[in-house]
């Protein structure tokens, strides 16, 4: 999920409006969360290990549409082409509140490559990316089709700083963890989770299910 970078910096200046404007300014359409509900450690697993829960979605399973419908209504959809010609779908959530806590996501949205490359063709010439490849805007035309892909993944930004302690305490000893430069990689396999904690306590939470955690988030780290 290296794409997560773009939106991030796309979305960055947001970090300097306050948590009291934030809240207010929830986006229409929103599901609202119950007291304590929807917080980014309440993590369920199904009962096969297959897959988790969170923020009120269910990976491979709810749909962007279902994000929409609980995230609210401002996002962005974006398709990428990586340097190989391997297309992926991503929406960018700028300003969600989700149990109570602000914070910017990404989620990744699984379509089929026809699918995909129906996308592709009806979008404009795009824009190049860090990594080598380019990002193109969904055309309004084919907005319903985008928001019918599967959520495979999400990558989770709050605005709250974080630390140690609190990451100990609230998602438990990691399985492992990875030096990088600027923070540490807190590994938690059985949750699908990969959490970058910051060394200035800013943190970086990317969820998948369980069974594709080695190849898509601990593999990139390895050396």
């Amino acid at each position: 999920m290296s794409r997560w970078r773009w939106w991030l910096l796309a979305g960055a200046g947001l970090a300097a409006m306050s948590g009291f404007f934030l809240a207010v300014m929830r986006p229409p359409g929103a599901t609202s969360s119950g007291f304590g509900q929807d917080l980014p450690w309440q993590i369920g697993r199904s009962p096969d290990g297959a897959t988790i829960g969170v923020f009120g979605l269910t990976l491979n399973e709810s749909t962007l549409r279902d994000a929409v419908n609980k995230l609210g209504r401002r996002y962005e959809l974006g398709l990428f082409q990586s340097p190989a010609g391997q297309l992926n779908l991503e929406a960018y959530f700028r300003d969600a509140l989700v149990g109570g806590l602000n914070a910017r996501l990404v989620l990744s949205g699984r379509l089929s490559d026809e699918k995909l490359n129906v996308l592709r063709a009806a979008a404009d010439a795009g824009k190049p990316t860090a990594e080598g490849g380019r990002r193109y805007p969904v055309a309004q035309a084919d907005q319903d089709l985008a928001l019918a892909a599967t959520v495979s993944a999400i990558t989770y930004l709050p605005v709250v700083k974080f630390d140690a302690e609190v990451v100990r305490k609230r998602f438990g000893e990691p399985a492992g963890r990875i030096a990088v430069k600027g923070g540490t990689h807190w590994l938690y396999p059985d949750m699908g989770l990969d959490l970058l904690l910051g060394d200035g306590g800013e943190a970086l939470l990317q969820y998948v299910p369980p069974p594709e955690f080695a190849w898509r988030l601990q593999a990139p780290l390895r050396p």
